[in-house]
C-alpha cells in the first residue's frame, strides 16, 4: 500500500484509543490488534498475548 493513500484515524473503544488506518484505494480499515488486546485484557504488556 502506498503511504500517501492511507490516513490514520483514531477510534475510541472503552475510552481507549485504538490505532486504525483507512486505505481509500482498497476501502478497508486496518486495525491494531495489539491495541484491542490491551483494552480487552487490561494488560500492561499486550504484546505477550
Amino acid at each position: 500500500m502506498n503511504q500517501d493513500k492511507m490516513y490514520i484515524v483514531n477510534k475510541i473503544f472503552n475510552n481507549e484509543t485504538i490505532r486504525t488506518i483507512w486505505d481509500r484505494e482498497q476501502e478497508k480499515y486496518f486495525i491494531s490488534v495489539v491495541d484491542i488486546v490491551s483494552v480487552i485484557s487490561e494488560s500492561n504488556n499486550p504484546q505477550t498475548y
